[in-house]
């Protein structure tokens, strides 16, 4: 019975901590944030010569690597971030200094990333990434 009363005082600790009174610092404004979004782009995709029509890059290449965003000193990880099947991703973060990086799968190379990165609040900061699998 001790037991079941800790689980319960435990529950609703966390959720009464997610509740606001009038005297909150914030008042029960929302805290400001910026967003971070971009575009990946992965190929070659297909061994051989460039060609007019490259092999496209299946959704299954998007999804097995990640956006990595870091503190502004790359010491802790915050966040991942998943690429969708288009190679689109964002995340909302609260402004700050933040080192973004890539997950890779494989022998993947960029030289777009590690980068550092400043989001403001109520701005979109953009990162595209070019991924080079490696592939000749």
């Amino acid at each position: 019975m001790r037991g079941l009363y800790s689980i319960a005082a435990a529950l609703s600790m966390l959720l009464n901590s997610g509740c606001h009174s009038p005297t909150s610092p914030d008042n029960g404004v929302p805290a400001q944030h910026g967003r971070l979004s971009g575009i990946v782009t992965i190929g070659p995709n297909c061994p051989g010569p460039e060609t007019a029509n490259p092999c496209p890059t299946q959704p299954s290449a998007y999804a097995a690597r990640k956006i990595l965003v870091y503190t502004e000193t790359k010491s802790n990880l915050l966040f991942t971030v998943d690429i969708d099947s288009q190679g689109a991703y964002f995340i909302d973060l609260a402004p700050g200094k933040y080192t973004i990086d890539l997950k890779p799968s494989g022998i993947d190379k960029t030289s777009d990333l590690p980068k550092l990165v400043e989001i403001h609040a109520n701005t979109v900061t953009s990162l595209n990434v070019s991924i080079d699998t490696g592939i000749r």
